[in-house]
């Protein structure tokens, strides 16, 4: 971890204990390995990160709630079918059940950028509707994490409008939007979340 102590994870950890809260995580970049210039149009084309799979089954067994959002405009440019991606997503949920982990699903966004919807992070459409669909669940207690800045951003408008989310980032992105904690990868988070609950300290 990087630019947050880790007391500060682990208050992290402690705020949630007993509550119904959603992590939400990006997919390119923080799950899976970004294919540079072009999609995952294929599940031949999707491959896990390092230390995804263990990761996940920390993160998991910490958040009650675990839901993946994603923007895909490549459906809106055309260069794969809803259905194909959401084989990819079917396949990849497999995988990680099998590996003792627990995504309850993926939404993803398959519009354009110049359509300019409300489900494209930054903005925080998805999400929101999924909140609303689980109204027992705290919203102020949401987590982000993703790689990029419109992850960030995204959960920055999604606390305008529910009282809070928490804005984690991994990886090297430059970004003007502020995080509330930076992380080398989702292996590197879900570390620091483990020695937390255990009540270990790094």
């Amino acid at each position: 971890m990087r630019s947050s102590a880790t007391s500060d994870v682990c208050d992290l950890v402690a705020e949630r204990v007993g509550l119904e809260w959603c992590l939400f995580l990006d997919r390119d970049g923080v799950l899976n390995r970004r294919v540079v210039g072009d999609y995952v149009r294929s599940w031949s084309d999707f491959e896990l990160l390092p230390g995804v799979e263990a990761a996940l089954r920390t993160l998991t067994r910490w958040a009650p709630h675990t839901v993946v959002i994603t923007n895909q405009q490549g459906v809106g440019k055309g260069l794969m079918s809803p259905e194909q991606l959401e084989s990819i997503h079917a396949r990849f949920l497999e995988q990680v059940t099998a590996a003792g982990a627990r995504i309850e699903s993926v939404l993803s966004c398959m519009h354009r950028e110049d359509e300019a919807c409300a489900c494209r992070k930054p903005r925080p459409g998805l999400a929101l509707t999924w909140l609303r669909e689980h109204p027992g669940v705290a919203a102020a207690r949401s987590v982000m994490v993703g790689d990029a800045a419109s992850d960030v951003a995204m959960a920055h408008n999604l606390a305008e409008i529910t009282g809070g989310c928490t804005a984690l980032l991994v990886g090297d992105a430059v970004t003007d939007v502020r995080p509330d904690a930076r992380f080398d990868s989702l292996a590197d988070l879900a570390a620091h979340v483990d020695n937390c609950m255990k009540g270990e300290t790094r």
